[in-house]
């Protein structure tokens, strides 16, 4: 994007801002029409190893204009960006001794304020699914050009040495091999601010497992973790075994496994999505998890907005615990036949108020900015959104991964490049049907 087309958005975006900064819902109740909305940057590809996934925004303390989307580029390492969509940072993975990746990062996430041996340091975490473990950066805000330093504890060890025993998922556990299968997978952090801690929940790869671990500073400055608990959820849904496969038939095809998480930093509430059932609720506070998902996918309840694969959340703050939990509804209509189309739903964002029951709002979709080039947003794996005003972004920005970018290979499984999408809160509040959704600038992440 040229300054000129830049500083033309930025006018627009303004008056958005101005026009709908008390916008809510809409008085006739939610509406299922998909509209649309044009991302205005994305990064470059990622092609080969490296497959673009999960992001995180990071907000500068002081200077919002040098703050950072830091994302999970699986075996391709961690890609830094800055908020003009360029690469600051390349974190690059290691190869075993036959060459092979040794590292595979899957999700990341952004927590400020860790007490690290009485600093306070702003952490990135990753899911290392080759290494069953996390991966742990601290935030050097003085270096423009390698902000994350590694200070993961060298003997930070596994999060998941055991999984269900697959002949008796009632509680038996069996030793877990660390073959990359059955591993560290989703991810969210929460900051716990009233006992100044902070904690990793990690799902497990395949399994309807999620796991909570504090994060703990050691005397050295690097950072390990302790677990706290497990909640294991159902392998059999409404009669449904989530372990079945079926190459053949897509109806008959599921996983049990969970992906897309995030935390509500003011509640401790966690949302966990299990890809293809739909989403939980867990009150880490208490650490009761709600004995059903809160919205079922297509798989359970054909008129859900979500489609499964449900995969990425991620919660827009406002004041006054107002706001939007928003899920990627990724859906299976792409790749070879046989496919599995919802129509309407597929490669769209199912909006719910963050606030009481989270009501169903909407939805909406990405679709290509031809005027800039960018294509649009299919099967995002990953988001992340902040209310913050950003340069180039007064009303606060959308990151989505795009599963297919430019549209390559026809959309058929293939999966040739991949990349993150920066679009305008503004415009997905102005676009969303049943009237507009907030725009509110006052809620501060770093200090909730």
């Amino acid at each position: 994007m040229t300054s000129v087309q830049l500083g033309r958005w930025v006018l627009g975006a303004a008056c958005l801002l101005a026009l709908h900064a008390c916008g809510g819902g809409g008085d006739d109740g939610p509406s299922t029409t998909v509209t649309a909305l044009e991302p205005v940057l994305e990064t470059p590809n990622e092609t080969g190893l490296a497959d673009m996934d999960d992001p995180a925004v990071w907000l500068h303390p002081d200077d919002r204009a040098k703050s950072l989307v830091i994302a999970a580029a699986k075996r391709g390492g961690l890609r830094v960006f800055d908020l003009q969509a360029r690469q600051v940072q390349r974190v690059d993975i290691s190869f075993d001794g036959e060459g092979e990746p040794a590292n595979r990062f899957n999700n990341v996430d952004v927590q400020y304020g860790f007490n690290l041996n009485g600093a306070r340091v702003d952490l990135v975490v990753a899911t290392d699914r080759l290494q069953d473990s996390l991966r742990i950066w601290k935030v050097d805000a003085s270096r423009t050009t390698s902000p994350l330093v590694d200070i993961t504890d060298p003997a930070i060890g596994r999060t998941f040495p055991t999984r269900p025993d697959p002949a008796n998922r009632t509680g038996a556990t069996v030793p877990n091999p660390n073959d990359g299968d059955n591993t560290a997978y989703g991810l969210a952090l929460w900051r716990d601010r009233a006992n100044d801690k902070l904690f990793a929940v990690v799902a497990q790869n395949n399994e309807s497992v999620v796991s909570m671990f504090e994060l703990v500073a050691r005397a050295d400055g690097s950072v390990g973790m302790q677990p706290v608990t497990t909640w294991q959820f159902p392998y059999v849904w409404r009669g449904q075994d989530l372990t079945e496969e079926n190459d053949d038939d897509p109806t008959k095809d599921f996983s049990p496994q969970f992906e897309g998480m995030v935390v509500d930093q003011q509640r401790g509430m966690l949302y966990a999505g299990q890809e293809d059932v739909g989403i939980w609720r867990i009150d880490l506070k208490t650490r009761v998890a709600e004995a059903a998902p809160f919205v079922e996918s297509t798989a359970f309840k054909p008129d859900s907005p979500v489609a499964r694969d449900v995969e990425g959340l991620t919660l827009y703050y406002a004041a006054d615990g107002k706001g939007y939990l928003l899920a990627s509804s990724q859906g299976q209509a792409h790749g070879e036949a046989p496919t599995l189309a919802t129509p309407g739903r597929d490669d769209t964002f199912a909006v719910f108020s963050r606030d009481g029951g989270n009501a169903y709002l909407g939805s909406f979709s990405v679709p290509k900015n031809a005027a800039l080039g960018i294509d649009a947003v299919q099967e995002c794996d990953g988001a992340d959104v902040t209310n913050v005003a950003l340069p180039g972004f007064p009303g606060g920005l959308l990151i989505t991964q795009d599963g297919y970018n430019d549209d390559l290979n026809d959309l058929d499984g293939e999966e040739a490049a991949t990349n993150l999408k920066f679009t305008p809160w503004a415009g997905v509040a102005a676009h969303f049907p049943g009237g507009p959704l907030l725009v509110d600038t006052t809620f501060d992440p770093r200090n909730p």
